[in-house]
């Protein structure tokens, strides 16, 4: 009867069987709101009169070198690529990109851009978690040093790149994470504190992370591993493409609107999911409480008006598609150390 209990990690999914027993209302609820999702289309459509740009998003490699579609506009790597975060291992990884820059810009193969983060495995970028190591060997004019060739490394900054028809996408790349392991691991803030408010810019097109926006790709049945803050973040830039990874298990993607359905769903996770892991080790019965939980009916005939809503303004009145395609891009699957997850695509 293990499928009946929590799993044994945080980052380890539950069970079907576990999320429909004990979340009953709000499996029933996310099902309606992405079925309304579904009719609606995609938040998001390139321009039809430019050359549409192709973006393959990956995340948490760990030292692993997995095959990549051969060529696109945009490599987003979105932090952990190594697992010891080690100079050298973290060179090796780039060297392993560098191979799949395009060599000049009419060639077949390869990434017009490639555009990376750290993540908190890769300790070298955090000079609080860097190895007494490589702090004394990187030291003076002489020291050792990463050499990128073309990659951009984003840590809390943007850059504008150019493609194909003059277009222009701005991307803004942020490691930081809420703690999650030891003082080795790089960029961790103490969860609940705010670290996001303000520190994006309003004009951003692309948003990488290495951390998930809370509810989003984040395991939410399990209590939610992503930030609240940069959620609220989220909402006030309204990113087009958000790529992020560390949590595997909530690898695939996610197609919001920036509107009152998103809004009231995101409640809806809270309510049912924030307290139950301290609910259930308490002893309660923890599937009575969320079949008598009255304020989450009250939320879900919310969202369904809102989402006939949100349908009617996309498919008959013909309103403007404002939204954010998110992308849980990490490769490794689960809590395993094996490459399983493939790589994400987008086109925008």
């Amino acid at each position: 009867m293990s499928f009946l209990r929590p799993p044994s990690s945080p980052f380890a999914p539950p069970s079907t069987i576990y999320i429909l027993l004990f979340h009953p209302i709000t499996t029933l609820l996310t099902f309606l709101h992405q079925l309304f999702l579904t009719l609606r289309g995609p938040p998001y459509r390139p321009p039809p009169s430019q050359p549409p740009i192709t973006i393959t998003c990956i995340s948490d490699t760990h030292s692993k070198y997995p095959p990549l579609p051969p060529s696109g506009e945009l490599l987003i790597h979105a932090g952990d690529l190594t697992n010891t975060g080690s100079l050298s291992s973290i060179q090796q990884t780039i060297d392993w990109l560098k191979r799949h820059q395009k060599v000049w810009p009419g060639s077949r193969d390869g990434y017009r851009y490639i555009v990376i983060i750290a993540g908190n495995h890769d300790s070298y970028f955090d000079e609080r978690s860097r190895s007494v190591h490589d702090t004394r060997t990187s030291k003076g004019p002489n020291g050792r040093k990463l050499d990128f060739g073309k990659i951009i490394y984003l840590q809390h900054g943007s850059v504008t790149l150019t493609f194909p028809g003059d277009r222009k996408l701005k991307i803004h790349g942020a490691p930081q994470i809420p703690k999650c392991g030891g003082k080795e691991f790089a960029f961790q803030y103490e969860r609940g504190q705010d670290a996001w408010t303000n520190t994006i810019p309003d004009d951003v097109d692309v948003l990488v992370t290495h951390n998930p926006p809370k509810w989003h790709l984040d395991i939410a049945q399990n209590g939610g591993l992503g930030d609240e803050y940069e959620l609220k973040e989220c909402w006030r830039v309204k990113p087009t493409l958000h790529v992020f990874g560390h949590v595997h298990s909530g690898h695939g993607k996610d197609y919001i609107w920036w509107d009152e359905g998103t809004k009231l769903m995101e409640d809806i996770k809270k309510t049912a999911f924030e307290s139950f892991p301290k609910r259930q080790k308490a002893g309660v019965a923890a599937w009575l409480g969320e079949i008598s939980n009255l304020s989450l009916y009250a939320l879900g005939l919310k969202l369904l008006i809102a989402d006939v809503k949100g349908l009617l303004w996309t498919r008959l009145w013909g309103g403007t598609r404002n939204g954010c395609i998110m992308v849980n891009a990490a490769l490794t699957y689960q809590t395993t150390e094996l490459i399983r997850n493939k790589p994400q695509t987008v086109v925008l």
